[in-house]
């Protein structure tokens, strides 16, 4: 309130009524903005519901070379009347990407998810993909995208698979032949080891746009593992189009004496079952031992059991052809109480790299 000198003057008195009056005039004014602006605003009290709708719900995206690479838009819209929010977009498979998203769709709003399409990872011939969105429609909190192509391969390989196995400590070559699949030409302008695992040697065209050559080398390895690495080619068909397709070369680095079982050698209840019959209360099962390298003859010198019972078993050790394989026997001829016993069952032979061979062994009774 406006001190009382003031009102005592005639001139601060209509001074005083005049702001009165502009006061008054401005609240009508400003409660109609609120509510222009308040239904411009999309509903977010709860009483709204936003509705996901797809551009289209399947589609063919046509015939893609193998090794080629696309990207398309998936398009969806929000027909409700609150805020659409997308949760999470998973696409089926390995061969397809989501690049960009929206987190939020507005009410009447469009907006684009693009993705990408990768070949490579899609067997050849026609195949069927999805894309699902996970959103807070209530009533489809789960829709699908379905897209078609039919991939054309361009080529097969012989052979197939592309298997290289040799010893650890030696080199080994193969020569892979191309063979190709279509009639949309086939030169082949550059090959590769992906990771470096082998070395690309000779490549030679033997029949133009038909048919090419290729060998590979890999080296030796300290160790025996087994690895894949993608022979990946840079190819080019007659409508100017280039693709890389990768075919994996799975090389085998040998172990020069080969254990069989490798791992664990066991005697099972129906291996051990048969000393609860009648007749001979003993089994017996077998161990070879096979030597690859031709170029030095294997002994087993000696074969040691660990973490069993005194005579539970007896190993017998055959040398079936000299200096190349062996078999061992190990025979039990107890039943005993306990339901499982375990240890290890170790091949000590000549072998000057690792001389110890050593298998998990286990004996299961159970049955009474």
């Amino acid at each position: 309130m406006l001190p009382m000198k003031y009102l005592s003057d005639p001139r601060s008195r209509t001074t005083a009524l005049l702001l009165l009056l502009l006061v008054t005039l401005a609240i009508p004014a400003a409660d109609h903005r609120n509510q222009v602006r308040a239904a411009a605003q999309p509903v977010q009290d709860g009483t709204g519901t936003p509705k996901i709708v797809l551009g289209e719900n399947v589609t063919d995206y046509g015939e893609m070379l193998q090794g080629e690479v696309i990207e398309r838009d998936i398009f969806i819209r929000n027909d409700g009347d609150a805020v659409l929010k997308v949760w999470r977009v998973s696409p089926s498979c390995g061969c397809t990407k989501v690049l960009s998203k929206p987190t939020q769709v507005a009410p009447g709003e469009t907006s684009a998810i693009r993705i990408e399409v990768d070949s490579k990872k899609i067997k050849p011939g026609d195949t069927r993909k999805g894309v699902t969105f996970e959103t807070d429609d209530p009533e489809q909190p789960r829709l699908q995208f379905i897209f078609t192509t039919k991939v054309i391969g361009l080529f097969r390989t012989v052979p197939d698979p592309i298997l290289l196995p040799g010893l650890m400590g030696k080199s080994k070559t193969m020569k892979i032949q191309l063979f190709a699949l279509t009639d949309l030409g086939f030169e082949v302008k550059g090959a590769r080891s992906r990771n470096g695992e082998f070395e690309i040697i000779d490549f030679t065209e033997i029949e133009k746009d038909r048919l090419y050559e290729i060998e590979v080398m890999a080296s030796s390895s300290p160790a025996p593992r087994n690895v894949k690495d993608p022979l990946d080619l840079l190819i080019a068909v007659k409508d100017g189009r280039e693709v890389v397709v990768g075919r994996y070369v799975e090389i085998q680095h040998l172990d020069p004496i080969q254990v069989i079982p490798a791992k664990v050698f066991q005697f099972g209840n129906k291996d051990t079952d048969r000393l609860l019959g009648d007749g001979d209360p003993v089994v017996t099962k077998y161990i070879q031992v096979q030597n690859l390298d031709e170029t030095r003859a294997l002994e087993v010198k000696e074969v040691q059991l660990e973490g069993f019972p005194d005579d539970l078993f007896q190993v017998e050790v055959e040398e079936v052809v000299p200096g190349r394989t062996y078999r061992i026997g190990v025979t039990l001829g107890e039943y005993r109480k306990e339901a499982l016993l375990r240890g290890s069952l170790h091949i000590i032979t000549n072998d000057p790299r690792l001389p110890k061979r050593t298998l998990q062994m286990a004996a299961k009774f159970g049955r009474i």
